[in-house]
């Protein structure tokens, strides 16, 4: 995605758009680790996420609750669904679930990340 799309999922808050950046970069980390085919590649990746689903969205949530934002509800239920998926994904990495499955879900939480800050983030641009 260039720099040019990206525009197109700010919110205006500084710190949370610069974590959906990091996001998008962890696109190129996923077709790193898919070429390497090392499984510790995939465990930093996993990392990530799970930063991501805790301090990340802890950041959105605090923004929302201090501004009494309308759509919080909804947005902290997509936050706890992504919360479980990700959790979910270090089961399957602990387990020693395929690589290939395993890679299959990343990307598949990737895609619903990206959504999810179309769709749902860029509605904080209205908080100010």
């Amino acid at each position: 995605m260039s720099a040019n799309q990206h525009d197109n999922y700010r919110t205006g808050h500084h710190e949370i758009d610069h974590h959906h950046e990091e996001l998008f970069f962890l696109d190129q980390s996923l077709d790193r680790a898919i070429r390497s085919c090392r499984r510790s590649e995939i465990n930093d990746i996993i990392v990530f996420l799970e930063h991501y689903v805790n301090d990340h969205f802890k950041e959105e949530e605090v923004l929302m609750e201090t501004h009494q934002y309308g759509e919080q509800d909804y947005h902290t239920q997509e936050h706890q669904k992504f919360r479980r998926v990700v959790t979910q994904l270090r089961e399957q990495y602990d387990q020693h679930q395929s690589t290939t499955h395993i890679i299959f879900s990343i990307r598949k939480i990737l895609d619903q990340l990206t959504h999810h800050i179309r769709t749902v983030d860029t509605g904080l641009g209205s908080i100010s």
